[in-house]
């Protein structure tokens, strides 16, 4: 068994012959990516500048779903953040994300952040509902929810974290378990196969339903340290070994899919971003750590070790990718890089047939959809819906769901066109500043306040405190008079 675990580790193809080799029999097994027709184009749900967003699957109508600020969320959230949003892959329109808060630690505390430390929101047609339980203070106890997904017949899948006695010197270890609910508040809560016995990753148990089937769902379980794995110079590291298991929500010990090593250094994290193809039948995951980096998928059916594994994207040094999901003809994932000592990342997509039969390297085969170096965007979702999904319903409090500068350079002396899209009529105030290439800083140079109807409005801006704008690199924020919702910037240059 320890043999077969050890070549089953994922281990990157050496030759690039191989690695479409393989490919090719991933999809000729699984009917996965390069076997699969070319699906509609649908949406990409996100997290970006601590709020919730929206866009088509070729990067054009982003807009705002909710913030973290925003008053119904805010209010249940004190100090809190979004994170992790999820949309079922076919069809779904309901949001589910994350809303994180330690505002009711104790200071002297801070680890016992008491109940719903981080929780479950579902967001369905603009109305916000909280499924997990309601936050608040706990005495010496913290309360984790992560990585909620979507099940194929509309319930939860989401990995739980309790820790109790909790003191200055220890958190403790939690008790942890993959469970299930309904989309619904207080909803009962049912452990998912034998998960509470099994010991989560850092990088959490990561569970991602079959879109094809609602009772499987697949996992990560850390199994230990103690192993070894060769590298290519022939140089032993000790590993820990991680199983991805698939099975149904039964007390018994599920099959597992693949087994993975990561050298100790890793930390514990075992691999993550598990998803499933809209056929349950090839599964995808992340693996940031040596001695596999990047992004790999591999038949649901067979024995680990002796079926095949496609490296479909290498991650290369100095970067970090985030969450892969299948998305139609494309795989969305982010990938996120350091540089002056802060981690900015995007949104990218890449063609599905990569790894399979076609051979992409990043960033060359990839596509940026988000490009915004002011916000880092993470945690993409996909949905084949088409219908543009709703932002989070706010009574009273006009909002800009959505804006969008200039498509190219715009000629000195020309106006500058802003497309604005605002919940109800309200007074826009554009504050432009100009971005100097040389820092990171900018020198503001005027405002211009306008008036906004409900719905779209091009704003169309010539001057500036009198003077036009000379050649440069500019952002333009917009706030509504007297509202409470955040601000939007575009970033747009002007040319000679």
């Amino acid at each position: 068994m320890l043999r077969a675990r050890r070549a089953s580790a994922l281990w990157r193809r050496r030759s690039v012959a191989l690695a479409l080799a393989c490919g090719l029999a991933v999809a000729l097994a699984s009917g996965g990516p390069a076997a699969a027709a070319a699906a509609p184009a649908g949406q990409i749900v996100y997290t970006a500048s601590n709020g919730l967003w929206a866009m088509n699957d070729d990067g054009s109508g982003p807009h705002e779903l909710l913030s973290a600020a925003s008053p119904p969320l805010a209010a249940r959230l004190p100090a809190g953040t979004v994170t992790e949003p999820d949309v079922f892959q076919n069809g779904g329109t309901t949001v589910l994300f994350l809303g994180m808060t330690s505002a009711f630690a104790d200071p002297s505390l801070p680890q016992a952040c008491g109940a719903d430390c981080a929780g479950t929101f579902e967001l369905r047609n603009g109305t916000l509902t909280q499924l997990g339980p309601t936050a608040a203070a706990a005495s010496g106890a913290a309360y984790y929810e992560s990585q909620p997904r979507i099940t194929a017949d509309g319930q939860e899948i989401f990995a739980s974290s309790l820790y109790t006695g909790i003191t200055a010197s220890s958190l403790g270890t939690p008790a942890t378990a993959l469970v299930e609910r309904a989309l619904s508040q207080n909803a009962t809560v049912t452990q998912w196969s034998n998960s509470n016995g099994e010991v989560q990753p850092a990088a959490g148990f990561d569970g991602t339903p079959d879109p094809a089937d609602p009772t499987l769902a697949a996992w990560v379980e850390a199994q230990g340290c103690g192993y070894h794995v060769v590298d290519a110079q022939s140089v032993s590291h000790s590993s820990c070994q991680y199983a991805v298991h698939l099975g149904a929500a039964s007390s018994l010990a599920a099959p597992i899919v693949i087994y993975d090593n990561e050298y100790v250094s890793a930390g514990g994290r075992g691999p993550a971003s598990l998803d499933l193809s809209g056929d349950g039948k090839t599964l995808m995951l992340v693996d940031r750590y040596a001695p596999n980096t990047g992004i790999y998928s591999t038949p649901v059916a067979g024995v680990p070790g002796s079926k095949p594994v496609t490296e479909i994207l290498a991650q290369p040094a100095g970067w970090t990718f985030g969450q892969a999901r299948f998305a139609g003809s494309k795989i969305v994932f982010d990938a996120h890089q350091e540089a002056n000592g802060k981690t900015t990342g995007d949104i990218y997509t890449i063609p599905a047939t990569c790894g399979s039969t076609t051979a992409c390297s990043f960033p060359a085969s990839a596509t940026d959809l988000t490009n915004n170096p002011a916000a880092d965007a993470s945690d993409p979702a996909w949905t084949s819906a088409t219908a543009t999904l709703e932002p989070l319903r706010v009574a009273a409090t006009p909002r800009i769901t959505s804006v969008k500068g200039p498509a190219a350079a715009v000629r000195a002396g020309h106006p500058v066109n802003l497309v604005v899209k605002l919940s109800q009529a309200a007074t826009i105030v554009v504050r432009f500043a100009r971005l100097h290439s040389r820092a990171p800083r900018t020198t503001p140079i005027g405002s211009i306040t306008l008036t906004g109807r409900t719905g779209s409005n091009t704003l169309s801006i010539r001057r500036v405190s009198g003077h036009t704008l000379t050649p440069g690199s500019y952002t333009a924020t917009l706030r509504l008079r007297g509202s409470t919702a955040a601000a939007r910037t575009v970033h747009f240059r002007v040319r000679a």
